[in-house]
Protein backbone atom coordinates (compact mmCIF):
# COMPACT_ATOMS: atom_id res chain seq x y z
CA UNK A 1 0.00 0.00 0.00
CA UNK A 2 2.87 2.31 0.87
CA UNK A 3 4.72 1.72 -2.51
CA UNK A 4 1.54 2.61 -4.42
CA UNK A 5 1.06 5.71 -2.31
CA UNK A 6 4.68 6.80 -2.99
CA UNK A 7 4.64 6.14 -6.64
CA UNK A 8 1.28 7.99 -7.36
CA UNK A 9 2.34 11.12 -5.51
CA UNK A 10 5.87 11.47 -6.21
CA UNK A 11 8.98 12.00 -3.97
CA UNK A 12 7.88 14.90 -1.58
CA UNK A 13 6.79 11.94 0.73
CA UNK A 14 10.38 10.77 0.80
CA UNK A 15 11.50 14.24 1.97
CA UNK A 16 8.90 14.09 4.63
CA UNK A 17 9.69 11.13 6.02
CA UNK A 18 13.47 11.76 6.06
CA UNK A 19 12.68 14.67 7.94
CA UNK A 20 10.54 12.79 10.39
CA UNK A 21 13.14 10.44 10.80
CA UNK A 22 16.11 13.14 11.10
CA UNK A 23 15.80 12.91 15.06
CA UNK A 24 15.76 9.17 15.18
CA UNK A 25 19.02 7.92 17.04
CA UNK A 26 21.56 6.76 14.49
CA UNK A 27 23.19 3.91 17.11
CA UNK A 28 20.31 1.58 18.99
CA UNK A 29 23.01 -0.68 20.07
CA UNK A 30 24.69 -0.83 23.31
CA UNK A 31 27.36 1.79 24.06
CA UNK A 32 30.26 -0.70 25.14
CA UNK A 33 33.43 0.36 24.59
CA UNK A 34 35.13 4.01 24.82
CA UNK A 35 35.00 4.44 20.99
CA UNK A 36 30.84 4.11 20.93
CA UNK A 37 30.54 7.41 23.55
CA UNK A 38 33.06 9.60 21.03
CA UNK A 39 31.91 12.62 20.03
CA UNK A 40 29.13 15.33 20.91
CA UNK A 41 26.03 14.98 22.27
CA UNK A 42 23.91 18.37 23.26
CA UNK A 43 20.61 18.45 25.31
CA UNK A 44 19.78 20.34 28.90
CA UNK A 45 20.46 19.81 32.46
CA UNK A 46 18.91 21.40 35.42
CA UNK A 47 20.27 22.79 38.41
CA UNK A 48 19.48 25.13 40.92
CA UNK A 49 19.87 28.00 37.94
CA UNK A 50 17.31 26.40 36.31
CA UNK A 51 17.15 24.53 33.31
CA UNK A 52 20.30 25.03 30.96
CA UNK A 53 21.86 23.87 27.61
CA UNK A 54 24.23 21.49 27.17
CA UNK A 55 27.04 20.21 25.26
CA UNK A 56 29.35 17.38 26.19
CA UNK A 57 32.09 16.22 23.73
CA UNK A 58 33.45 12.97 24.78
CA UNK A 59 37.00 12.08 23.41
CA UNK A 60 39.33 9.23 23.87
CA UNK A 61 41.61 10.04 27.19
CA UNK A 62 43.53 6.53 27.82
CA UNK A 63 43.32 2.93 27.97
CA UNK A 64 39.23 2.14 28.84
CA UNK A 65 38.81 5.90 30.08
CA UNK A 66 37.44 9.34 28.38
CA UNK A 67 37.86 13.03 28.81
CA UNK A 68 35.18 15.18 28.33
CA UNK A 69 34.61 18.93 27.72
CA UNK A 70 30.96 20.17 29.53
CA UNK A 71 30.12 23.02 27.75
CA UNK A 72 26.97 25.28 29.48
CA UNK A 73 24.62 28.44 28.13
CA UNK A 74 21.49 29.84 27.85
CA UNK A 75 18.05 28.59 26.34
CA UNK A 76 15.42 30.11 25.45
CA UNK A 77 13.89 29.22 28.58
CA UNK A 78 16.23 30.51 30.58
CA UNK A 79 18.37 33.60 29.13
CA UNK A 80 20.08 34.93 32.08
CA UNK A 81 22.36 31.59 32.51
CA UNK A 82 26.36 32.62 31.66
CA UNK A 83 28.30 30.64 29.55
CA UNK A 84 30.95 28.40 31.13
CA UNK A 85 32.99 24.92 30.80
CA UNK A 86 35.22 22.64 32.33
CA UNK A 87 37.16 18.88 31.78
CA UNK A 88 35.35 16.25 33.01
CA UNK A 89 37.29 12.29 33.25
CA UNK A 90 35.63 9.28 33.54
CA UNK A 91 34.79 5.71 32.00
CA UNK A 92 32.20 3.74 30.63
CA UNK A 93 30.12 0.71 32.85
CA UNK A 94 31.34 -2.61 32.46
CA UNK A 95 28.18 -3.74 31.49
CA UNK A 96 27.42 -1.21 28.50
CA UNK A 97 25.64 1.92 27.94
CA UNK A 98 26.52 3.70 31.32
CA UNK A 99 28.84 6.64 31.92
CA UNK A 100 30.08 8.29 34.64
CA UNK A 101 31.83 11.76 34.27
CA UNK A 102 33.69 13.27 36.84
CA UNK A 103 34.51 16.95 37.53
CA UNK A 104 38.02 18.19 36.59
CA UNK A 105 39.12 21.63 35.94
CA UNK A 106 37.68 25.15 34.73
CA UNK A 107 38.14 26.26 31.46
CA UNK A 108 35.63 29.21 31.93
CA UNK A 109 33.70 29.52 35.12
CA UNK A 110 31.89 32.06 35.74
CA UNK A 111 30.64 33.53 38.99
CA UNK A 112 29.12 31.35 41.39
CA UNK A 113 28.93 28.21 39.09
CA UNK A 114 30.12 24.58 40.78
CA UNK A 115 31.60 22.06 38.74
CA UNK A 116 28.95 19.07 38.53
CA UNK A 117 29.17 15.41 37.82
CA UNK A 118 27.16 13.26 35.09
CA UNK A 119 26.11 9.88 35.87
CA UNK A 120 23.91 8.29 32.82
CA UNK A 121 22.60 5.77 30.92
CA UNK A 122 22.06 5.64 27.36
CA UNK A 123 18.84 4.00 26.39
CA UNK A 124 18.92 2.60 22.91
CA UNK A 125 15.26 2.76 22.08
CA UNK A 126 15.70 6.98 22.42
CA UNK A 127 18.89 7.59 21.72
CA UNK A 128 19.47 9.79 24.96
CA UNK A 129 22.32 9.66 27.28
CA UNK A 130 20.30 10.93 30.66
CA UNK A 131 20.61 10.42 34.46
CA UNK A 132 21.38 12.21 37.67
CA UNK A 133 23.69 15.56 37.55
CA UNK A 134 26.14 15.25 40.54
CA UNK A 135 25.98 18.55 42.33
CA UNK A 136 24.34 20.48 44.73
CA UNK A 137 20.79 21.75 43.76
CA UNK A 138 20.67 19.88 40.44
CA UNK A 139 18.17 16.77 39.00
CA UNK A 140 19.27 15.60 35.68
CA UNK A 141 20.03 15.72 32.52
CA UNK A 142 19.30 14.71 28.79
CA UNK A 143 21.50 14.37 25.71
CA UNK A 144 21.18 13.06 22.38
CA UNK A 145 24.24 13.11 19.79
CA UNK A 146 24.81 15.35 17.38
CA UNK A 147 25.21 13.29 14.13
CA UNK A 148 26.37 16.73 12.51
CA UNK A 149 29.21 17.59 14.35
Amino acid sequence: MMNLIVRGIGAAPLVVLLALCADRPAVSRPLTSVDDWLGLWRGTYVCGQGVTGLSLTVKRSGEGEVAAVFSFFAVPENPEVPAGEFDMTGRPGPQGNHLRLFPHAWTNAPPRFVMVGLDGDYDEASGEYSGRVRGPACTGFVLRRDLIA
